[in-house]
């Protein structure tokens, strides 16, 4: 029987979310999710073994070591005929003439929960058509007919004959005069950002030149009074893609986290980083590396259930083929910037860097490890049997090796990523194709009260009461203060551990998610959090910063830019 009790702010999230029905409690959510993972457990290893797969699950969610993705706490074992997937793309063509078919699978995904993406590129006008497409998602998320509230992403490439247009396609988004349920996206590539830097021309679709630089000011113009669009590059995420020979990736999910083809869809479970750490007795950071492993095997485990229940229920042919094929999950962290806290690092400093460089290379190796096993016992996905060409895992060196073989971190040497990529492309014993995405996990971690993704606090003192407990002690053992002392008179270091995102210069945003790029199979959704009236020029050394880095996209928000945000940087 579960334990699990949540803050009254998490329960509220439970509630108003739809995430529980009026009558369910947030244990009975959590036995009903274990229950509907472990009947398809059973299916794999029989029913003694999937007891116990639901006892360490429902004891790791108790506890707060891990929470599932919003679609599969609402949807597991209460929808029979709902996937547990976090996004999807479309299989019609965003750009063909039957937008009632379009309207009609679009509605379809986000009454079962799924946010999606599109790709504008083969749209005449890519402003009407994501207005047609918005008005969808605004139409649909007030028919009652939707548990959860799902985004979206409209991506379009900068050489499109109306990019101008699409750049300020949102600039009616500070005022919150339109009811938006897009994030957008320009799709930038190396030889466009080589143009900009040489102050070149670039040619766009229909044979115009245009300046690269004045293009690049105007999107950053953009972003800096809306917060859209924000930069993709796709070119990067194709390169990560471990099946291009399935099709290259058009789009993204709705906070840019993983790249996708048409009829892709995706799926999330969070490990919350806080519960691994904590101090010696010198006050040294230490982490428990042999819990890490155990809870890294059951969440990919956990995951590969879901897609087990999800294939029986994608909206047709196509998307059960690719998730078939590819069983695609993405392990994500939250609780990064309680874990620092907890320890006493900044987040901003090389140590703070190190620590979650060697937390997320552990977890994504042991993942692999456990796709391994997994697909030793349930089989290898369908894409390692059958598919030789066009699947990089098969080929030398092996997609792994590719990625991580030039690697080492405190944690995971070079020579392991390679003997690891080695033996899948001897064996095909490979059950997932890619484990490991960095989404900003929003209400997820807010219901285990853990801070969200990879972010720093938005707010370092609505941590919750045991971090900032922890943190206090910190502060007293290391500096003599408090950490509710006046600010004025705290010292440098005692103001820079209780920096939240505002305080946290663009660079150490930038460098966190660099460090933590190298080891995510995917993307990383992190949010660049720039003070109110900064310009467009501090946008543009962000996104600069960010390209520079090898990120695979970048978002900037600045403060007040819009009249909806919720809270106010501090």
């Amino acid at each position: 029987m579960s334990r699990f009790y949540p803050s009254a702010s998490a329960e509220h999230i439970l509630r108003t979310g739809r995430i529980i029905s009026p009558e369910e409690t947030p244990a009975a959510m959590v036995e009903r999710v274990t229950h509907c993972l472990a009947e398809q457990d059973a299916t794999f290893c029989g029913q003694r073994q999937a007891e116990t797969f639901a006892a360490e699950f429902e004891s790791a969610f108790d506890s707060r070591e891990i929470v599932m993705s919003t679609p599969i706490m609402t949807n597991a074992g209460r929808y029979a005929d709902r996937p547990l997937t976090a996004c999807a793309v479309p299989t019609v063509d965003v750009g063909s003439s039957d937008a009632q078919r379009l309207r009609e699978e679009v509605v379809v995904l986000h009454e079962q929960g799924m946010g999606t993406g599109f790709n504008l590129d083969t749209t005449e006008d890519p402003v009407v058509t994501l207005r047609f497409l918005n008005q969808v998602a605004v139409d649909s998320a007030t028919s009652g007919r939707e548990d959860r509230p799902v985004g979206n992403m409209a991506i379009l490439s900068v050489r499109h004959p109306k990019i101008h247009e699409f750049i300020a396609a949102k600039a009616d988004a500070a005022s919150g005069a339109t009811d938006w349920k897009f994030n957008i996206s320009v799709n930038l590539d190396n030889v466009f950002m080589t143009a900009v830097h040489a102050g070149e021309q670039v040619e766009l679709e229909d044979g115009r030149q245009v300046g690269a630089r004045h293009l690049f000011d105007d999107l950053c113009y953009a972003a800096a009074i809306c917060a859209d669009p924000g930069v993709v590059f796709l070119d990067r995420m194709n390169a990560r893609n471990p099946l291009p020979g399935m099709g290259a990736y058009t789009t993204t999910a709705p906070c840019a986290e993983v790249g996708l083809i048409a009829g892709e869809t995706c799926q999330f479970g969070y490990l919350n980083v806080g519960k691994f750490v904590s101090t010696d007795s010198a006050g040294q950071p230490v982490a428990d590396f042999a819990r890490l492993e155990q809870t890294t095997a059951l969440m990919t485990r956990a995951l590969d259930n879901c897609l087990a229940v999800s294939e029986q229920n994608l909206n047709g042919p196509r998307a059960q083929y690719i998730s078939h094929q590819k069983r695609k999950i993405g392990i994500g962290l939250c609780g990064v910037a309680d874990a620092l806290s907890i320890i006493g690092l900044h987040y901003d400093s090389a140590p703070a860097r190190d620590l979650m460089t060697d937390i997320l290379s552990f977890i994504n190796f042991a993942s692999k490890e456990a796709s391994v096993r997994l697909a030793e016992t349930r089989g290898p996905c369908g894409a390692m049997r059958t598919m030789v060409v066009g699947n990089r895992h098969r080929g030398q060196p092996g997609h792994i090796e590719r990625l991580y073989g030039d690697l080492t971190s405190g944690t995971v040497a070079a020579d392991d990523w390679r003997a690891l990529s080695r033996y899948i492309a001897a064996t095909c014993m490979l059950r997932n194709v890619s484990t490991i995405a960095l989404p900003p996990t929003g209400r997820s971690a807010l219901i285990i009260d853990a801070s969200t993704g990879v972010e720093p606090h938005f707010d370092t003192f609505a941590a919750n009461e045991a971090v900032l407990d922890q943190l206090e002690k910190i502060v007293w053992m290391k500096h003599g203060q408090s950490i509710y002392a006046d600010h004025a008179a705290q010292s440098a270091p005692v103001r820079q551990l209780l920096a939240s995102a505002a305080g946290i210069s663009t660079n150490g945003h930038v460098a966190m998610a660099a460090a933590l790029q190298r080891y995510t199979d995917e993307a990383i959704a992190k949010t660049i959090n720039l003070p109110a009236r900064s310009t467009a020029e501090d946008v543009k050394d962000a996104y600069l910063a960010g390209y520079q880095a090898n990120l695979s996209g970048i978002t900037v928000y600045v403060d007040g830019s819009r009249t909806t945000q919720p809270k106010k940087l501090r």
